[in-house]
């Protein structure tokens, strides 16, 4: 029960954070020209924000659901293969808009693609289905290989507009996952060896960097907030 509103907590405070920023964000422009208002580079971020919060109130139907399904004994892993087919690309979509490099936009629908197959190929639909330990790692790898490629992306042009914030969501795709990765690992030599590693605090960790990811969301929009405060723009 803990567990779940922790998350519910992390996801709420990503998606209020990530609305106060889109309203300020536009605020702010509004004195400026009409041109730059309907400039690409502004249209493209705001629409890129926006993916962003649709992403996180699927993230939190999510919980709701899965929540609700495990305290009624319900199987619900195709709950959680239909979110993240649907979070991933939501998540690509902003990764997508902000890429200049034409094939790391294709690298994004071919991890995209290896994703969602994966997904299919394992059955992992099926209302009764039940998710084994190489998916997370499997799901965890396509996220930080979209991340890695971005961040390629983003050194290369590194005076493209908003570029801090770009980088600060990137280094999350990049960071979280890996932490995850390590944690499978770790869980997996658990569960296929005699005893390695205490297996309940491994699980536990990986609890909180799920959170942890969540809410990093929504201490990047509220730095990015602070920020747009002090200009006095809003």
């Amino acid at each position: 029960m803990l567990v779940s509103i922790l998350y519910l907590l992390a996801i709420t405070f990503g998606i209020i954070s990530s609305g106060i920023y889109l309203i300020m964000l536009r605020k702010s422009t509004a004195r400026l020209t009409e041109g730059w208002r309907k400039s690409a580079p502004f249209k493209n971020f705001s629409q890129s924000i926006s993916f962003f919060i649709i992403f996180l109130f699927f993230a939190l139907l999510n919980e709701l659901i899965t929540s609700y399904f495990a305290r009624h004994r319900i199987p619900n892993a195709y709950v959680f293969s239909t979110y993240f087919s649907i979070a991933t690309l939501l998540l690509f979509s902003f990764l997508f808009i902000h890429t200049q490099t034409r094939w790391k936009r294709y690298g994004y629908v071919v991890l995209y693609a290896i994703l969602v197959g994966h997904l299919i190929q394992g059955g992992y639909f099926h209302p009764l289905s039940s998710h084994p330990t190489a998916t997370y790692i499997i799901l965890n790898t396509v996220f930080f290989l979209a991340g890695l490629l971005h961040l390629t992306d983003l050194l290369i042009n590194p005076k493209t507009d908003y570029f801090t914030f770009k980088l600060k969501i990137c280094l999350v795709f990049l960071i979280f996952p890996l932490i995850g990765n390590i944690l499978t690992s770790f869980h997996w030599s658990d569960i296929t060896s005699d005893h390695i590693i205490n297996h309940p605090f491994i699980f536990l960790l990986q609890i909180g960097n799920m959170i942890l990811f969540y809410f990093s969301f929504g201490c990047v929009f509220t730095s990015e907030i602070i920020k747009l405060y002090r200009r006095k723009g809003v």
